[in-house]
């Protein structure tokens, strides 16, 4: 495969060249993107990181729908998100967006929400990416993206602990599997999974979790207990389709005072080909959004035993 096609486009600007971040138009938080909580989903994230990716590589001349007409892809292979703040129902926000660093087949692309009424970042996030050719197989970075970003490097690491929360888990850990499979409403245009979507499949399985040791959050919220979620991670390992069955399973590995980990698990229904791996970390609250400690019932279905910690 040709790279001239991928490469070819404008030439950078004087910003590109010094590495300034690239910002998109404002945008409106809309209903769609918010839940019950009335507050942005924690999933609609990765949707307005793929909006700061698509305009930062229309920067570089590179144009998606081109690359889909000769037959690549811009694959997920990790996604992150940091909440720092709330987005809320008609905020005014922009993605910011550096490309920090590129190795030979992989980019990582850094984003920042930002409020556009007083510059407040509201969450953080890093994308690595990956072109995927005709034939399935990676593609070397092409140069103009090599040119742009911040740090040539051999490896990219989108979450420095992903390796060891996603490990083997501790022997106690509660663990709850369930099949789930994927609707149209869940893919894209590229006829498998959308990245974002993994995400709403890690809550259905924090809620079946939840429902089966008998504390679901609906007892949780009768309580005034949140559990907001502070970080998200996605590995993608390989892809869905839609109407495809798959295996999910969700499980417990840590808990702190104030924080607790949920790990998911994605595979095919018979456990021979993994699909994607992930975490939340979530913190527990009050209705004022202000730190508490996890309650004794949450802690008591959830704690390791100590005989069983490692």
């Amino acid at each position: 495969m040709k790279h001239c096609i991928i490469t070819a486009g404008q030439p950078q600007t004087d910003e590109q060249e010094d590495h300034v971040p690239v910002e998109t138009p404002p945008f409106r938080v809309r209903y769609a993107e918010t839940d019950a909580q009335a507050v942005a989903y924690y999933g609609s994230y990765f949707a307005w990181w793929e909006v700061g990716e698509l305009h930062y590589l229309e920067t570089l001349g590179v144009r998606a729908p081109e690359l889909d007409r000769q037959g690549i892809l811009v694959a997920a292979a990790e996604s992150y998100a940091r909440y720092l703040r709330p987005a809320v129902y008609d905020d005014l926000v922009a993605v910011r967006v550096r490309l920090t660093q590129a190795a030979p087949k992989r980019v990582l692309l850094e984003t920042e929400l930002v409020r556009v009424e007083d510059g407040a970042v509201l969450a953080t996030g890093k994308m690595a990416r990956v072109l995927i050719g005709p034939a399935g197989k990676a593609l070397p970075v092409p140069e103009n993206l090599l040119a742009a970003a911040e740090q040539r490097v051999e490896r990219i690491v989108v979450s420095e602990k992903a390796d060891q929360i996603l490990g083997p888990l501790p022997r106690g850990a509660r663990e709850c599997t369930q099949e789930l499979r994927v609707r149209y409403a869940e893919t894209d245009a590229q006829g498998v999974a959308y990245f974002g979507s993994y995400f709403a499949w890690f809550e259905a399985g924090r809620a079946e979790l939840t429902r089966a040791v008998g504390l679901p959050y609906s007892a949780l919220e009768r309580q005034g207990v949140l559990l907001p979620v502070a970080e998200a991670f996605c590995r993608y390992l390989n892809p869905l389709r839609p109407r495809e069955v798959f295996r999910l399973s969700t499980a417990v590995p840590a808990l702190g005072r104030v924080k607790m980990t949920f790990v998911n698990r994605l595979m095919s229904p018979d456990g021979r080909r993994a699909i994607a791996a992930g975490y939340t970390v979530h913190g527990c609250t009050g209705r004022d959004g202000r730190p508490r400690a996890l309650p004794p019932d949450v802690v008591e279905r959830f704690a390791i035993p100590k005989e069983q910690a490692p």
